[in-house]
């Protein structure tokens, strides 16, 4: 092991899972990691006598790929599974494609299990499920979950309403009773499910998918299923949830010219200018303004508001009802977008722009213009479109010409306005929309032409434009899944915003999967900025016409960049999970490569307490660490057995008040 670096892999660890990888890519088919009914009859009573194809391909030095491809001449049915083998990490991914290559409708394919699996353990005990919530605006989102598995029960979970991590997060941990483990993602940005039944004190019953399918193909049609990925770790179960933060901020995360890029840190005008009152002269002011006084951020951010959005029931501007509007107001921007994003520009920013393309409110252009390409909250043609009580239709990705239209608008969009960041939203459940336009034999098929559809257009502007970031925002975080980790970043991580207890939860919980995420603020109080800290950030502020802010801002800006790239390290809770106001809350980031780390702590506004002591994690125990007060800029040198066994002891007077202390490896 890496004398610098006690997390690294172990050899065991990568063992464990090539021997997985072996065996169910193995001439063995009654071992595969899927099932599946094909007529009313299980997959594995079927499959042996299909054509079988095997091969593997070196993606690069650290990706292998297997491909298994079976075919039934009998139906014309082919099924390939895709596995992705990870060499550096313990690891390993697949996603299964079923393709219609015959004349004839297919047999019905339902209850597809992408993944169809007995987890085993060496020793007997207690089988220990380690999960969380997602995100629904609430306190608890993504609040950590653990539980123990009784032999007999099965634990079910499935998002709310079609968006991946609505309401539960599709990631887990099975903490084995012989001292190793299994974390699990579900690679599916609509409504995946999945279980685990636990058989006895030895076996565990793990299966996931989609939550409804059952449909035929028709001639030439193709169609994927959610991926799933597993990792494999020996020791502690924070051990497993540090290799997943390392492997997705490696392989799951948007990186130009080799490397993962770097979320932005952000200036948002909308403390001072609501949405639908921007303009081109006081977005170009707002820049300006922090510009002249040298803010260290790097990205001006306008949301939602800017294109036409008149509501004939107020007769003022409303964000909301223009959502199918993909024009810039020419009122309030008479010369387009782009000179907005040219001054960013030249000032030295990033550009970023906010987008919902996938929501319709009726009356808007795309509403009057396409309805062929919409998806009716019901079961009526266009000519008959029902009327939604919120006004909310579904622009359907799963169609062709809708798909191929959106590709290109946002594409030159992009280009001809010179966006740096295109900021995805999606504020509405899809789930009902996609069932109700079903039919009885092809159950779950407009959901999956519909997610196949999304990848696409992500995938097509990142392969289009070099360097672009997709921001990745659902309602908040309630589309956070590997798939779209791999091809965005979640740069707004909650809708419930700026409560600094609620912002140190979601960072506490969130943190332990996934590596890059942040919200920010809209104080200059250290307690409510440094709430918000993670891996990106942004600053709302009133740049217009408050001179106070400047100094204050820069000073707390400038604390957060010489930390800011520790956030995607190691997470190491330094305190239980709570939402009470009465607590002291705790965690320590890591980078190990770097030999620097930073401890956050938070003294909650009921707390009665001024001092407590931490005891930090997986440091080195001989080394001697320097450790820096940023209220104080005092240090501290102390050795890494000290820190483990001894404590940190900390005051903070201030209630509610917080501490950030930056530590660094004495040479």
């Amino acid at each position: 092991m890496n004398s610098t670096d006690l997390m690294k892999p172990t050899t065991e660890e990568i063992s464990i899972s090539k021997e997985w990888s072996s065996s169910l890519f193995s001439s063995d088919l009654s071992n595969l990691a899927f099932s599946f009914l094909y007529d009313g009859n299980l997959s594995s009573d079927l499959i042996e006598s299909w054509q079988l194809n095997q091969f593997a391909e070196q993606l690069d030095r650290f990706r292998k790929r297997h491909s298994l491809v079976l075919f039934d001449s009998e139906t014309g049915l082919e099924l390939q599974c895709l596995l992705t083998e990870y060499t550096d990490y313990p690891a390993l991914e697949w996603v299964v494609f079923f393709e219609n290559k015959g004349d004839d409708v297919t047999p019905i394919i339902s209850d597809a299990q992408v993944a169809d699996l007995t987890f085993s353990a060496k020793d007997t005990g207690n089988f220990i499920l380690h999960h969380a919530e997602g995100s629904h605006a609430r306190i608890t989102d993504f609040q950590p979950q653990s539980e123990v598995l009784v032999p007999g029960e099965e634990k079910r979970f499935v998002p709310y309403g079609g968006r991946s991590s609505d309401g539960v997060l599709p990631f887990f941990n099975l903490e084995k009773p012989d001292g190793t483990g299994i974390v699990i993602g579900v690679g599916w940005s609509g409504q995946w499910k999945a279980s685990f039944t636990s058989l006895d004190d030895v076996d565990v019953d793990f299966q996931a998918g989609m939550e409804s399918t059952k449909l035929v193909l028709r001639p030439g049609e193709k169609i994927r299923t959610p991926a799933v990925l597993l990792l494999f770790y020996n020791g502690n179960w924070i051990r497993g949830q540090n290799h997943l933060r390392r492997l997705l901020f490696t392989h799951f995360s948007p990186f130009f010219n080799g490397e993962t890029t770097n979320p932005p840190i952000c200036a948002s005008p909308h403390a001072k200018v609501a949405f639908e009152s921007t303009t081109s002269t006081n977005m170009i002011e707002g820049i300006k303004q922090i510009s002249d006084n040298n803010l260290p951020v790097d990205t001006w951010w306008i949301d939602a508001g800017w294109y036409l959005c008149p509501d004939s029931e107020t007769g003022k501007r409303n964000w909301v009802k223009g959502v199918g509007n993909w024009t810039v107001d020419p009122d309030r921007y008479p010369d387009g977008m782009k000179p907005v994003a040219d001054a960013a520009h030249d000032s030295g920013f990033k550009f970023l722009l906010w987008f919902e393309p996938e929501r319709v409110m009726t009356g808007t252009w795309m509403y009057e213009n396409h309805p062929d390409w919409i998806l009716y909250p019901g079961k009526f043609p266009p000519e008959q479109r029902y009327q939604a009580k919120d006004g909310f239709c579904l622009l359907n990705l799963g169609n062709t010409e809708t798909l191929e239209w959106l590709k290109s608008k946002v594409s030159s969009m992009v280009d001809e306005i010179g966006i740096d960041i295109y900021r995805h939203d999606f504020n509405m459940h899809p789930l009902n929309y996609w069932l109700q336009h079903d039919t009885e034999d092809r159950q779950g098929l407009t959901e999956i032409r519909y997610i196949m559809g999304l990848y696409d257009f992500f995938d097509t502007l990142l392969d289009g434009h070099n360097n672009l970031i997709i921001d990745n925002c659902a309602s908040g975080g309630r589309r956070i899944d590997f798939e779209m980790l791999r091809r965005s970043l979640p740069l707004w991580r909650s809708d419930l915003c700026w409560d600094p207890v609620a912002e140190q939860c979601t960072t506490y919980g969130l943190s332990l999967w996934v590596p890059l995420h942040g919200v920010g603020s809209i104080s200059l109080d250290p307690y409510h900025f440094r709430s918000g800290m993670g891996s990106n950030f942004s600053l709302a502020l009133n740049y217009y016409d408050d001179p106070s802010i400047w100094d204050s801002a820069t000073e707390l800006l400038d604390e957060y960049i010489e930390v800011k790239h520790i956030f995607s390290g190691d997470f190491y809770p330094l305190t239980p999970y709570s939402t009470s106001q009465k607590v002291w809350i705790a965690w320590q980031f890591d980078r190990p490569d770097l030999g620097e780390g930073m401890i956050q702590v938070f003294r909650r506004p009921e707390n009665d307490s001024t001092t407590n002591k931490f005891k930090l994690q997986w440091l080195q125990p001989d080394i001697r660490y320097e450790l820096i007060n940023f209220d104080t800029r005092s240090k501290l040198e102390i050795t890494g057995h000290d820190l483990m066994e001894g404590g940190l002891e900390l005051d903070i007077e201030n209630c509610p008040g917080s501490i950030t202390i930056k530590y660094q490896y004495l040479r």
